[in-house]
């Protein structure tokens, strides 16, 4: 094996373990701090917090112009696209926070929603934060330095959730979920300057910001139409619905992206720097990618379609009854594609590793377009609906990203389906297990006494056959855990 390529998957295998220390440590954190704060808040403050995160989304987009992305793809990287990079993320964030204090008010009229304008402008500073954290971020990445990022989610997870939780219970509503955002967004920002030892000089050139714009523009516009495919059902639904059946939705919604970012992030984050880096060796990235979807298609179809049974159980043991029943079926309908989506997460980085950003730009355009035309007829049936629609266009637009894949890195379908078939079959199996334990548990078990029955149960079921079916599997994610603790 080519030394190079040795040393760059010990350094991606490095890189994913720390990952996975900054993804699970923090989402747990995480996960613990919004199932308090639903316990003790109301369906519509969730509502009102999720329209004011989607405007918040869509000008952060517009604060980083895809200079982060520019900055870990470019094989030469000198002080002045550092310097340029920061200094127009920092103006362009200033603008927008200055912008937002007169737009909150007719956003909050357009949604007929008046608490919705103060909790805008309480988020504005978001957009400093962000640019003050961008390019800090975007070096540890490139240098796939991925400890001290995980150490940055962890403390901000930590001093976001003390201050969201603290707030929560002295009765401060929607306010909690503001002070728990800009905290743990602030205490991000402090960590990552603290241990870097990179500080913004004067060297800012035309010709840097060329450079970088070159590749950002079309990162911009993906990043734009990826905000509508990510945030439009939060618009129509909150404009159709209104806040409360919003609440719901995002509950639910949250639960699920909570579930790709464990299973994916870990190894996504660090694919697009490991790629770049294999961006003139392409069979090695096809390799590469072959063995990265793979591994997470035998973590990620268990987790959704087992969580996907348990939901009833699930979400009012953990979040409350109030939930119950929107967010459960808008959970179990999106947890049919969750699988899907933590395969796909890998997409982006070989489309931007290939330097193909126009490619991905098209997709998101394709994206958009439907996402946009099926909420818009879904919502009049409800959030369920919508989530349904969500699915669809998933699957129907699936064979589009396998096709360019295999233009770029020559990835054949039948192969990349094989690769992820005792997985599916041993997931749906384990799923049938646990459907047949509810229907038949014990009369007056509790939530709590049941599920600790069926996750045992799913587990073993599911490790089980993947074992008489192709021990291989489990042997190989054996040796890579081993890998990832060395």
């Amino acid at each position: 094996m080519d030394d190079g390529w040795a040393a760059l998957r010990d350094r991606a295998l490095h890189g994913v373990a720390w990952s996975a220390v900054q993804n699970w440590g923090s989402r747990l954190i995480t996960f613990v701090v919004f199932a308090v704060l639903a316990q003790l808040l109301s369906p519509e403050s969730f509502g009102v917090i999720a329209l004011a995160g989607t405007y918040i989304a869509l000008l952060r987009v517009l604060v980083d112009q895809g200079f982060a992305a520019a900055i870990i793809q470019r094989d030469t990287l000198e002080d002045g696209h550092l310097d340029t990079a920061f200094v127009t993320n920092l103006a362009g964030s200033v603008l927008l926070m200055a912008a937002s204090w007169p737009l909150a008010h007719p956003v909050a009229r357009l949604f007929d929603t008046p608490l919705l304008g103060p909790v805008i402008q309480a988020l504005a500073p978001a957009f400093l934060l962000a640019a003050l954290a961008g390019v800090q971020q975007a070096l540890f990445e490139r240098r796939m330095q991925y400890r001290v990022l995980a150490i940055r989610e962890f403390a901000a997870s930590c001093a976001g959730g003390f201050v969201g939780v603290g707030m929560g219970l002295y009765g401060f509503g929607v306010w909690s979920l503001v002070g728990w955002f800009l905290a743990e967004r602030a205490a991000a920002v402090i960590v990552l300057w603290s241990a870097s030892p990179w500080r913004p000089g004067r060297q800012i050139t035309r010709r840097h910001f060329t450079d970088l714009f070159s590749f950002g523009i079309h990162l911009v516009g993906s990043n734009l139409l990826d905000y509508v495919n990510r945030r439009a059902d939060n618009l129509i639904i909150g404009y159709a619905l209104g806040p409360a059946a919003l609440g719901f939705y995002d509950v639910a919604y949250k639960l699920y992206t909570a579930g790709v970012d464990l299973v994916t992030q870990t190894v996504s984050s660090v694919a697009f720097s490991a790629f770049s880096k294999l961006q003139d060796r392409r069979d090695q990235m096809r390799d590469a990618f072959y063995k990265g979807t793979q591994t997470a298609s035998i973590v990620a179809f268990p987790a959704f379609l087992g969580a996907a049974a348990i939901a009833p159980d699930l979400i009012p043991l953990v979040f409350g009854t109030k939930w119950v029943p929107d967010s459960v079926h808008v959970f179990q309908v999106l947890a049919l594609v969750g699988g899907l989506h933590a395969l796909f997460y890998f997409n982006p980085a070989v489309l931007l590793a290939c330097n193909k950003p126009q490619w991905r730009l098209g997709l998101n355009v394709m994206n958009a377009t439907a996402n946009v035309i099926a909420y818009t007829i879904a919502v009049q049936f409800g959030v369920v609906a919508v989530a349904a629609a969500f699915v669809g266009r998933a699957y129907l637009l699936a064979p589009v990203e396998l096709w360019m894949l295999r233009r770029l890195i020559d990835v054949r379908t039948r192969t990349y389906l094989r690769n992820m078939a005792v997985p599916a079959v041993a997931a749906g199996a384990m799923a049938a297990v646990l459907v047949a334990l509810r229907i038949y548990a014990v009369p007056g078990w509790s939530s709590g006494m049941w599920m600790a029955v069926a996750i045992p149960a799913g587990t073993l079921s599911y490790g089980g056959l993947v074992w008489l079916l192709d021990r291989t599997l489990i042997q190989r994610l054996v040796r890579l855990t081993r890998r990832l603790g060395a």
